[in-house]
């Protein structure tokens, strides 16, 4: 989401704002620092660190990822992949031909072994019945994107109408339909991990089959998904980041001052919650997974009824009245 303006310019260029220090505010901080017409950058994160929601511990005897787990769909497609790459953090099989060529239609590889609660191995057989029962109704859910109209509004509610029916054509006894709805109920929790969600109830239907899937099988960072963006921050100039600096939020369409700019006027200003206030350009608000909608309405100062209007058009939000994307 972008703010502009065309109202004053600070000597030597133009300003820029990025709000959050997740992986998407730390490329576009990187983008902009490698063009001279954007020389003055500062990129506010809300918390004492950088990298968002990809967080690796090491306070437990080895890497444990708070965050983020793997990369999905390794290859020359994804940024995410190629940044990894181009810092030497993947090993020589993940950065193979092979590897960036496999066709997984974007679902997770089943475990070599499963366990029940009990400590039961649970059949490999089975587990692989349910992947294919799951997976063949998650292929299913993309088949909605240009549809007029949608049976249901979630995928998650979808996906529990076409599990049910097929749970009345079981014939086997009730412990085995217990452990197989166990199994499945594994597979929505792996699909709320690839979705970045809590529920797939939260996943609208009729999209969902925006989704672009990507070749290649998942990988880990051996050193931790962390070293990505501990390396993204290094390439930035010293002092770019501005850690502990929350937004509160953005006025739009003014022309507001800073006494370091003497004459200038900047079409936006980001209030932060300490009462400071940054003058600029632009903004570019990386809003977190997760984060409700009338937060972000809130953040970037529109009106409950505005930012609904937003929502609906699926507009980007760049001043008080909506532009289209």
């Amino acid at each position: 989401m972008e703010a502009t303006g065309s109202v004053g310019e600070a000597p030597g260029g133009r300003r820029v704002l990025v709000v959050g220090g997740g992986i998407a505010g730390l490329g576009a901080a990187q983008r902009l620092c490698g063009h001279s017409a954007f020389p003055h950058l500062r990129v506010l994160e809300a918390t004492a660190r950088a990298g968002g929601r990809i967080r690796s511990e090491r306070s437990f005897g080895g890497v444990v990822e708070v965050g983020a787990h793997w990369i999905h769909g390794p290859s020359r497609g994804n940024p995410v992949f190629q940044l990894a790459a181009d810092y030497g953090l993947l090993g020589e099989k993940e950065l193979s031909e092979e590897n960036q060529l496999v066709e997984t239609g974007g679902h997770v590889g089943l475990p070599s072994v499963s366990y029940a609660s009990s400590g039961a191995r649970v059949s490999l057989q089975l587990v692989a019945e349910m992947a294919t029962l799951f997976y063949s109704l998650i292929d299913q859910t993309r088949e909605f994107l240009h549809a007029a109209e949608t049976p249901v509004p979630s995928v998650g509610e979808y996906l529990k109408k076409e599990i049910g029916q097929h749970v009345t054509g079981w014939t086997e006894d009730e412990e085995t339909r217990k452990l197989k709805l166990a199994v499945l109920n594994s597979f929505f929790n792996l699909e709320c991990c690839v979705s970045g969600t809590h529920s797939m109830d939260l996943v609208a239907l009729a999209p969902f089959g925006e989704y672009t899937v990507l070749p290649g099988l998942d990988c880990t960072f051996s050193k931790g998904y962390q070293g990505l963006t501990n390396c993204m921050v290094a390439s930035l100039p010293e002092d770019t980041v501005v850690f502990e600096k929350p937004v509160k939020t953005i006025h739009w369409n003014g022309s507001f001052q800073e006494a370091a700019f003497p004459g200038e006027t900047f079409p936006v200003s980001v209030e932060c919650e300490d009462g400071d206030r940054f003058p600029v350009h632009h903004v570019i608000v990386t809003v977190p997974l997760g984060l409700s909608t009338f937060s972000v309405g809130s953040l970037l100062g529109l009106s409950p009824s505005s930012w609904r209007l937003c929502r609906m058009k699926k507009y980007f939000c760049v001043s008080p009245k909506c532009s289209g994307e």
